[in-house]
């Protein structure tokens, strides 16, 4: 069958996952019944499954929520330590060696403590988060590209998966 321009072929999504699955199987049973095995009361079932291709848009979503998680974190954990730094004194004593280390407008070598405000520091850190949270997403999106591109060519990861019976 050939296609023409007016026939062009679409690709439909299939509602089932590409993993292909290789279950163990089992000789044909014989008429004599062998012994049960009581040794291992539950034995173990294991599956390979091969690793074929990622969802860019799904790799990218995730990676983009996790990353925005991630930001949010650290963006609180570095704002609890400003706010224990600066009960301390600690963010004072800063300001005033920044104010030692740079000149006054007159020339003057007096040290004038500067100031550290957490605001507009905490809000730059959140923007550059966000951006970094981006790239982040926009990092890995890029990096399950190459795995599909070497995927087609290797056939992808094989993974063996185990279930233990209770």
């Amino acid at each position: 069958m050939t296609t023409t321009a007016e026939e062009p072929i679409t690709e439909q999504p299939t509602a089932e996952p590409t993993i292909d699955v290789e279950l163990a199987t089992t000789p044909p049973r014989r008429a004599v019944r062998a012994p049960a095995r009581t040794s291992k009361p539950g034995g173990n079932r294991r599956t390979r499954v091969t690793v074929r291709r990622f969802g860019l848009l799904s790799v990218f979503k995730f990676a983009l929520i996790f990353s925005v998680c991630l930001m949010v974190v650290v963006w609180l954990a570095l704002m609890l330590i400003f706010f224990a730094l600066q009960a301390a004194g600690v963010t004072d004593t800063i300001s005033y060696w920044i104010g030692c280390v740079i000149n006054t407008p007159e020339g003057t070598k007096r040290c004038v403590a500067t100031g550290i405000d957490g605001v507009p520091l905490f809000t730059t850190l959140f923007g550059a988060g966000l951006v970094m949270a981006a790239a982040s997403a926009v990092l890995w999106t890029f990096i399950a590209l190459i795995y599909n591109l070497i995927a087609d060519i290797v056939g992808g990861v094989e993974v063996v998966l185990a279930e233990k019976r209770a």
